[in-house]
């Protein structure tokens, strides 16, 4: 593999890409910074062939299409580690997710390293290399780059193909390819999913605010998201989410209202009180059949809690045995689902994540039947690895 000078010029990229079409398999990262802008500010994208190393520098090319285009071309396969943020980067750009990715991080979990598990110890635990660490904080915005940026960057592919191949040769020897399929195109609909919400809906406390207020939330939210736009800033830093809240929840009526809430005495603020306030006025006049529904929430029964923690138990149990990490395979909220939907009744449309796909065969039913009285557990050495039995209880059906 060689290495060579960071892409600056559109022909060098179009070289680079007719490279990877051909290759067909490539690694894939991205550097940004995104605490000062409204949109995360991309600046180095860093590919890996098994011929090639190479780094496209997108402050000096500003048509990046032909690499999204390949990227996301279905006959190209993308290997990528905590792909998360760098595909909502694509997607950010582009509109488009390539339908093609191989997350070594997703895959390691799956076959019995801890997960999530950073690159560093991935290529330590699999790959016996040590890579070092020092540019985790480094302000990739300034040119040139150093030699310790660079190599630092190059790291983050370097290993990323040997990686894939080795734990693409664990899942086939525990019979788990179709598994990291399952779960890679999981991954990527939950992103394009995630991006279609409304972003409104996921800030904290709603619940408290009740339906007038969610209203005032959703207008606040969208003037906090122009405004983030137009002075291109983080929209945190035009008014941060709790602050949000409290208005929502407060419904002041006047300036005297706004300024008694904690934080909202910064000058920035402070000069758009009125326009804040004719916000929350144009939503008390929404009329009540038009207001936004509040959330469904959910009672917990008092034995909701122990049981999910059986279950857990269950579940570290199971994942232990089979290789696999547990925190990839299910979380409380998931473990209680299960509990509900049990409770409820069953309804086979509406079949929680533990019953379906890769995970119904490592583990639903086996915790379906602890649910239903069929499979007890016993401690039988609080010093192993594997401290529980799992066993059939005689007489039920």
């Amino acid at each position: 593999m060689t290495g060579e000078a960071i892409i600056t010029t559109a022909a060098q990229l179009q070289g680079l890409v007719a490279h990877l079409r051909a290759t067909g398999r490539f690694g894939f990262d991205t550097e940004f910074v995104s605490e000062a802008t409204y949109e995360p500010v991309l600046c180095l994208i860093q590919v890996a062939t098994r011929e090639r190393l190479a780094l496209i520098d997108p402050l000096a090319i500003r048509d990046l299409t032909p690499f999204w285009d390949v990227v996301c071309d279905p006959t190209v396969q993308v290997v990528m580690h905590a792909a998360g943020e760098d595909l909502r980067i694509c997607l950010l750009r582009t509109g488009r997710l390539p339908q093609r990715v191989f997350d070594v991080q997703l895959a390691a979990g799956l076959v019995g390293f801890s997960y999530p598990l950073s690159l560093v110890n991935l290529v330590g635990q699999v790959l016996g290399v040590s890579l070092a660490g020092g540019e985790t904080r480094t302000d990739w915005r300034q040119r040139p780059l150093s030699a310790a940026q660079v190599q630092y960057a190059l790291d983050d592919v370097r290993y990323l193909l040997d990686l894939a191949d080795q734990l693409d040769e664990r899942l086939a020897a525990l019979g788990r390819t179709s598994w990291a399929e399952e779960e890679l195109i999981d991954f990527v609909a939950a992103i394009a999913r995630r991006a279609e919400e409304e972003r409104w809906r996921r800030l904290p406390g709603l619940s408290q605010v009740g339906r007038r207020g969610l209203e005032m939330a959703r207008r606040l939210a969208q003037w906090r998201e122009d405004e983030a736009r137009r002075q291109n800033r983080p929209v945190r830093q035009v008014m941060r989410d709790d602050l949000l809240v409290a208005i929502a929840k407060r419904q002041p009526v006047n300036r005297r209202g706004l300024d008694a809430l904690r934080d909202f005495n910064r000058p920035a603020l402070l000069s758009r009180s009125e326009e804040i306030l004719r916000i929350l006025d144009e939503a008390r006049a929404v009329p009540e059949d038009r207001l936004p529904e509040l959330p469904v929430r959910v009672e917990e029964p008092p034995g909701l809690a122990t049981v999910s923690n059986l279950l857990a138990a269950a579940l570290a149990q199971c994942c232990a045995q089979n290789q696999v990490a547990g925190s990839l395979v299910a979380n409380v909220a998931d473990l209680k689902s299960l509990i509900c939907w049990h409770r409820d009744g069953s309804d086979e449309a509406r079949r929680p994540a533990l019953l379906r796909g890769w995970r119904a065969e490592l583990c639903g039913s086996l915790l379906l039947d602890v649910l239903k009285g069929r499979v007890a557990l016993r401690v039988v050495d609080p010093r192993s690895e594997f401290p529980i039995a799992l066993e059939p209880v005689e007489g039920i059906d």
